[in-house]
């Protein structure tokens, strides 16, 4: 397998931290080869500015025809060569067993005594003897003699030892501080990728009603937006199938319905109507009475079944949709005064007139309101305001009552969901249908013990 095939199988994490690896690496490793270089280089500088200063000063004293005072004086060896490039004398014990031809190769005196000729002053070169290195300076002297001054470079070996260890340590550190660094950043740049993918593996599993946090605005901020709204399309999506699904079943279940339990509640109506009639005992009359009221309560119960299942066609007209609320509130000022419930209206002025099916946004209406009714027990405020916006007209129900969880506000819609002890759950469901039947839109806003505003908007075509 090649790099290049290697490569995309990466986690992006380590595709983030290699480049930086490998460029501040490179860098140190760049640093460390110059600085040993600089400093090495330093020291020898130094050390051969030192050596022709007491050269000089070897020269004018005269030191140089007593190698034992030399040596006593600058803590070096000296080294004497004949005319012939015999060894003279020395004050290094060591010479004193290589041969004659080891010395004139390791001093290579052939060529010193050629470069002294030629440049008539001392000549510097480096040698190694038993191990040591020394700094070799060539004087040449009366009678052709080769005076040679070997100063030991152990301290400055030392030096550039110690200087390379210690180069090497602080690179080690830097590389240690740029896996970190690299590390942290790759952390930084993958934690919401990360996230990403955990949520995106929820929502895989079916899990649509959460929702990504997003915590970053640039492309990965993006990403993670995109991604929460295809997700709230899903979970629209998947409500809308449910529903469809439902709404299929409630339609086979509420033809048979119809026939099996509307000509019966007929007759049990009827009979109970005559029953009542002919009776005189007023506790009697009472029972009957909530008998006959129970026979309208399921006569509605199956009206709703009906009214879901069974499509409607919309009889449009140009209306003001402020003229709705008016009369809906008109046919319901009693009721909410009789549960303590304080109306107030901010309706716009100069509504635009819409094309709306107006008994069935009436309907709307009256359920939105009935809800909110229900919604507050002990009595409260209901506001109802109507606006303008951008391609709609709006309006609002809002009350003060007892609002709803987030787990809640999710499945009002759903057919047969309800948190009342009565009812089958289909009334906001049916004002859903015929929203979405006129092309609107309808939304809800909840707070818990704060209240409950729902918003319809009706396309202003």
């Amino acid at each position: 397998m090649s790099r290049l095939s290697i490569w995309p199988n990466l986690q992006i994490r380590t595709k983030i931290t290699l480049p930086f690896l490998l460029l501040f690496s490179v860098t140190i490793f760049g640093m460390l080869v110059l600085t040993i270089t600089f400093f090495g280089s330093q020291y020898d500088q130094q050390f051969s500015r030192e050596t022709k200063q007491w050269i000089e000063t070897i020269q004018r004293t005269q030191y140089i025809e007593e190698p034992n005072k030399v040596k006593q004086a600058y803590q070096c060896e000296v080294v004497v060569f004949d005319e012939d490039n015999t060894l003279n004398g020395t004050t290094l014990i060591e010479l004193a067993d290589l041969d004659w031809l080891n010395l004139k190769a390791i001093f290579n005196l052939q060529s010193v005594r050629q470069q002294l000729q030629k440049k008539n002053h001392p000549v510097i070169n480096n040698i190694r003897l038993s191990g040591t290195i020394y700094k070799a300076v060539y004087i040449q002297q009366s009678l052709n003699r080769i005076y040679c001054l070997l100063r030991p470079m152990n301290h400055v070996e030392e030096a550039k030892k110690q200087t390379v260890q210690m180069t090497f340590i602080i690179a080690s550190f830097g590389l240690l501080l740029v896996v970190t660094i690299s590390s942290l950043i790759g952390k930084h740049f993958t934690r919401p990728i990360d996230r990403l993918v955990a949520f995106t593996k929820q929502v895989s599993g079916g899990d649509l009603e959460g929702q990504c946090e997003v915590f970053r605005h640039d492309e990965v901020g993006e990403l993670t937006k995109a991604f929460n709204l295809m997700t709230k399309e899903l979970r629209e999506s998947r409500r809308s199938i449910l529903n469809a699904e439902k709404l299929t079943t409630i339609h086979q279940m509420s033809t048979a319905f119809a026939h099996e339990v509307r000509n019966p509640l007929s007759s049990i109506r009827m009979l109970t109507q005559i029953t009542l009639e002919k009776i005189s005992d007023t506790s009697v009359q009472q029972s009957m009475s909530k008998i006959l009221d129970e026979i309208e309560r399921i006569e509605v119960i199956v009206g709703g079944w009906m009214d879901l299942a069974r499509p409607t066609k919309l009889d449009r007209t140009m209306t003001d949709l402020n003229l709705i609320v008016n009369d809906v509130l008109k046919l319901m000022t009693a009721n909410l005064s009789h549960h303590h419930i304080k109306v107030e209206k901010d309706l716009a002025i100069e509504l635009p007139m819409i094309s709306i099916d107006a008994d069935k946004i009436k309907q709307v209406m009256i359920n939105l309101i009935l809800n909110a009714m229900q919604a507050m027990p002990k009595g409260g405020k209901l506001h109802l305001t109507t606006c303008e916006s951008e391609k709609f007209v709006e309006a609002k129900v809002s009350d003060t009552g007892l609002g709803m969880n987030s787990k809640t506000m999710g499945r009002i819609f759903d057919p047969f969901f309800t948190t009342k002890s009565s009812g089958i759950g289909l009334g906001l469901s049916t004002c859903q249908q015929l929203v979405e039947q006129h092309l609107g839109q309808i939304t809800v806003d909840s707070v818990i013990e704060q209240g409950t505003t729902i918003t319809i908007k009706l396309p202003n075509l």
